[in-house]
């Protein structure tokens, strides 16, 4: 029981040993000078505030996908007995350019068929149209009362003439099919993936390719509210000359700067319930350069682009680098050798720069070099004005720069 007290007390003389020399250590510690920040003079760069146009664009994201993706289905049931050479992955066809054929011969056959029900049909209307012309000549021998359609064999005669109509329909149906053996581009197309081969036996409607358009690529690319309000976007649908915005894309999967140049023509006509989101088109004509217009790359479907949408001109605006703001809306300036904030109304913003609209007046002294800490109305001194130091002279001057009122934000082209 001793021995448990005795080392009680030894843990006890410890701790208050350890619990001085962190005191002693505390006191000893030098203090840091207490300044008031309200009285520090700082030394300031800044910049003065002009009016300037500004064009503001969009970033997004999206997928590259053909306008025209179909499945390219037979017509005609039999035997594929020819294919092209380029019918393979990647072949590329003009518009109305063979690229396979079905065993046209039953085909050929039931067009023989129907011609010569065309013909017979064509005799009977010949002896018909004859036989009620004799018919008529011998009730006027005969009669001069007004004759019956039954005496003229007038129902006979039309029974006549809808039979070659339908001999020339089933004539026609026939030529068709026999034209549905032979398929076709229906437009200009790359093959996607091939379904068949020479030789396969089809039936109707079974899927022989999948293909995809060559004349034109679109993104469908998110935009917000904001985004839409920035860009001027006051349309929905299918977009006027006017409103049609010029976008820039590029693949941020390759080396180099690989651009395409495409147009915003249209935005979907729905916001999207889950992300609350405008969904814009941009067209991209000639993606795969079959033309051979310039050196850029194809743009495949499926490559996951960024985009930079340009918004129409704005003028009347402010632009100043980012480190002018004290937080989002609320911006450093430089008066009556005080330092202060003003709240100001943004447009845009990036990761260099802020674009504002309202609450700065030309000539006001925007700062550029915040200080570390901040107090409303703290001394400070320019050093540095537009990049030119500044002398007593030129503080003096700009002291007594005039107020200009800004004109209201302006759209125009």
């Amino acid at each position: 029981m001793a021995r448990k007290g005795l080392q009680a007390v030894l843990v006890a003389a410890v701790a208050l040993l350890a619990l001085a020399g962190v005191a002693l250590m505390s006191y000893l510690q030098p203090q840091p000078e207490l300044r008031d920040i309200a009285s520090r003079v700082e030394k300031i760069e800044a910049i003065s505030a002009q009016l300037q146009s500004f064009t503001p664009t969009v970033n997004t994201q999206g997928v590259v996908e053909s306008r025209l993706t179909i499945s390219l289905k037979a017509q005609a049931a039999g035997q594929v007995v020819y294919t092209s050479d380029k019918f393979l992955a990647g072949g590329f066809f003009q518009r109305d350019e063979l690229i396979l054929q079905v065993d046209p011969r039953d085909y050929e056959l039931a067009l023989v068929e129907a011609q010569v029900t065309v013909a017979t049909a064509e005799q009977t209307l010949s002896k018909e149209r004859e036989l009620s012309r004799l018919a008529f000549v011998d009730w006027q021998q005969y009669s001069k009362a007004q004759a019956s359609d039954l005496v003229l064999r007038i129902p006979q005669l039309r029974e006549a003439e809808a039979g070659v109509k339908g001999a020339r329909a089933n004539y026609e149906r026939a030529r068709i099919r026999l034209s549905r053996t032979e398929v076709r581009a229906p437009f200009e197309l790359m093959i996607d993936h091939k379904q068949v081969d020479q030789g396969q036996v089809v039936s109707d409607n079974q899927a022989l390719a999948a293909v995809f358009g060559t004349e034109q690529a679109e993104v469908r690319m998110p935009l917000s509210q904001q985004q839409m309000d920035l860009l001027q976007l006051a349309e929905i649908g299918i977009l006027g000359p006017s409103a049609v915005r010029a976008v820039t894309i590029r693949d941020p999967s390759r080396d180099g700067d690989n651009v395409w140049s495409a147009s915003l023509d249209r935005v979907e006509a729905s916001l999207d319930r889950k992300s609350r989101v405008y969904y814009a088109i941009a067209t991209v004509r000639d993606p795969l350069n079959l033309r051979g217009d310039s050196n850029r790359v194809p743009l495949l479907p499926g490559v996951f682009v960024d985009l930079e949408v340009a918004g129409k001109k704005i003028k009347h605006v402010f632009r100043v680098p980012i480190r002018a703001m004290r937080d989002d809306n609320n911006i450093y300036l430089f008066e009556n050798n005080q330092l202060i904030t003003r709240r100001v109304t943004v447009l845009a913003r990036d990761r260099e720069t802020v674009t504002i609209v309202a609450g700065l007046q030309p000539g006001d002294i925007v700062c550029v070099s915040p200080p570390w800490s901040y107090v409303a109305g703290m001394k400070a001194q320019l050093a540095m004005l537009d990049g030119i130091a500044v002398d007593e002279q030129t503080l003096s001057a700009k002291g007594r720069r005039a107020k200009i009122p800004v004109s209201p934000v302006a759209a125009g082209n």
